[in-house]
């Protein structure tokens, strides 16, 4: 959900029913993971950052596009939330091991998103050199992940030190309307009585993660202490009793709550209780992973061909949901099978999923493509390349 969801919500849902459960047959386990061709998961990451380079960097400002091929209505360069996709897949392969210059290129874009004129500082969702846009605390919650994830790899600890500054501006984003949990956007929480004016999942779970994060990484309380409450407010406010599974936001004006359910903000759930049992070391955090894993197997997972494929929308949202999975393989076995179909769906995409220029199509089952013009698309399968890669043992 963004600046592009505001304007496409009916069409976004409309394509819910592709996330439903599959009603027709059972699921079908992860089998052999192996790929069919030779060339290895950390090369497939890397050929899709280059293609990423080749088709969306603007060499003249060092900013991305939206899209490839430029679309009607594009603006000068992409949104902060398809940069930010990048920086994902960016992490994997620095921790792959690859040298190349062109790495650095998407976090020195990151800076000119990054606005100081309004306090505290964030990141806004358009580089501030072209205009005053909308600051996302779920952009900043996210681009935080990224940049402590950097700090992890490269031990950058300028990376960690723009974590704790974004810590500050979520803060302003809590209050105890609809029970708590972190607005959308500062634009619209300033505007309490507007359909945008809400309480997000995705601002709010992602939250979660940056800060628990901090947390192990600083040992202050405070960030466990926020972290808890936005957690709490999630269990109790947000959470489908049926399946244990996440809506996605809840309307300031009337409490109204929207209970579309998207594959990224339960991986977020999944990750946050893991880490959480990391923290505490008590078990009821990874049992309540384990369940939350176990129904968004169930209930985002379709049919096509006799294949298992996850939902042929989103491809980032459903790799964040692959973070989660891979998060609780630490622990648990049983993931491997959730992994595995991952792994089958990136290998069918590389072969069966790719337009004229070999970007990827937004269905990994190669039936539709989908918005596979949108830089987003395209970074969510660096990401997720690169962590199979890690996940199998590949280094540079």
């Amino acid at each position: 959900m963004k600046y592009l969801y505001i304007t496409c919500f009916v069409f976004f849902a409309s394509l819910q029913i592709s996330c439903q459960e599959n009603e027709d047959t059972g699921l079908i386990s992860g089998g052999n993971t192996e790929p069919e061709e030779t060339i290895t998961y950390s090369e497939k990451a890397k050929q899709t950052f280059d293609l990423i380079q080749q088709y969306y960097k603007i060499n003249s400002t060092g900013y991305y596009r939206e899209n490839f091929p430029v679309q009607s209505g594009d603006r000068e360069c992409s949104y902060l939330w398809s940069l930010d996709g990048l920086l994902s897949g960016v992490n994997q392969l620095v921790a792959l091991g690859f040298d190349d210059p062109e790495l650095n290129h998407s976090y020195v874009a990151l800076e000119g998103y990054y606005d100081t004129q309004r306090t505290p500082s964030a990141y806004a969702a358009f580089p501030v050199q072209y205009s005053q846009d909308d600051r996302f605390y779920d952009d900043n919650a996210i681009i935080a992940i990224d940049l402590i994830e950097n700090y992890e790899i490269t031990n950058n600890t300028a990376y960690l030190n723009r974590a704790k500054e974004i810590a500050q501006f979520s803060l302003t984003g809590e209050d105890n309307l609809t029970g708590g949990g972190l607005y959308w956007s500062e634009q619209n929480r300033n505007n309490p009585e507007s359909e945008l004016c809400m309480k997000a999942v995705s601002s709010t779970a992602f939250s979660v993660t940056y800060l628990l994060r901090l947390y192990e990484h600083t040992d202050e309380e405070q960030y466990l202490q926020f972290a808890m409450r936005l957690y709490n407010w999630l269990n109790e406010y947000i959470q489908d009793p049926v399946d244990n599974l996440f809506w996605n936001d809840i309307r300031v004006s009337n409490n109204f709550v929207n209970t579309t359910k998207w594959t990224y903000n339960s991986g977020a759930m999944i990750t946050n209780n893991v880490l959480l049992y990391e923290i505490t070391g008590e078990e009821v955090y990874l049992d309540r992973a384990r369940t939350i894993a176990a129904s968004t197997y169930t209930h985002f997972t379709r049919t096509v061909n006799s294949k298992l494929f996850f939902p042929a929308n989103d491809s980032w949202f459903n790799v964040c949901l692959f973070r989660g999975y891979l998060d609780l393989l630490q622990y648990d076995q049983t993931a491997q099978s959730y992994v595995n179909v991952f792994i089958q769906n990136a290998d069918y995409a590389w072969s069966n999923a790719r337009n004229e220029y070999d970007l990827f199509y937004e269905d990994w089952a190669g039936q539709n493509p989908g918005r596979d013009k949108w830089l987003l698309q395209q970074a969510g399968l660096v990401e997720m390349y690169g962590r199979i890669a890690i996940l199998k043992g590949e280094q540079q």
